[in-house]
């Protein structure tokens, strides 16, 4: 057995994943970035930098893809594990920014305006760390498991603030039913109380 456990090991070592076969890229994305390194160039020292860059790259995919649904993941509040609060405050107000950027851009586009989910949550709540004198964690105490969600957009009750606790894997389920999109994998509870 544990030859034959080394020789999958050994295959497995060998195997290098950078030859992979080349993919088929889709002709839109391909001028969407052709424009982006028209625009920007090839040094990536003058786009925007952080989230706002992830902001960027979701207003040309609005205007030029014409997208149906995006995720953006804005991370740059973690730079507060390295122990500087100013990092995640100041991180906070560059997003609130840049989802007004992302919120005026829909406004101002017929197609999109009135027609668009707006679903805003954090990855994870926040909370002092007893090990260490690092502000705003989020792997011990009861604060990291406890976010806000903000729903804006068609079929959400305006104004509805629902003050309660609910689990986090609500929110696909409640964005499905919200877009009538399928979601058969999805666990969790369409939280009808946000629906209008």
């Amino acid at each position: 057995k544990r030859s034959a456990l080394e020789t999958k090991l050994s295959e497995m070592v060998a195997e290098d994943y950078r030859k992979a076969p080349e993919l088929e890229t889709d002709p839109q994305l391909t001028r969407f970035w052709e424009r982006w390194h028209d625009h920007y160039g090839a040094t990536g020292l003058v786009n925007p930098r952080g989230d706002r860059v992830l902001t960027e790259l979701a207003v040309r995919a609005i205007r030029e893809l014409r997208a149906k649904m995006i995720l953006i993941n804005y991370n740059d509040p973690d730079y507060v594990h390295w122990g500087y609060m100013a990092h995640y405050t100041r991180a906070i107000s560059i997003i609130d920014q840049e989802i007004q950027r992302l919120w005026d851009t829909v406004q101002a586009d017929p197609e999109y305006r009135n027609n668009t989910l707006f679903v805003i949550a954090p990855d994870c709540g926040r909370d002092t760390n007893p090990f260490l004198r690092v502000p705003c964690q989020h792997h011990f105490g009861p604060g990291s498991g406890k976010i806000f969600s903000l729903l804006v957009g068609p079929g959400v009750q305006p104004g509805q603030v629902v003050d309660k606790p609910v689990e986090q894997i609500d929110l696909a389920p409640t964005i499905g039913a919200l877009t009538k999109t399928p979601f058969p994998h999805a666990e969790g509870r369409v939280l009808e109380e946000a629906i209008a």
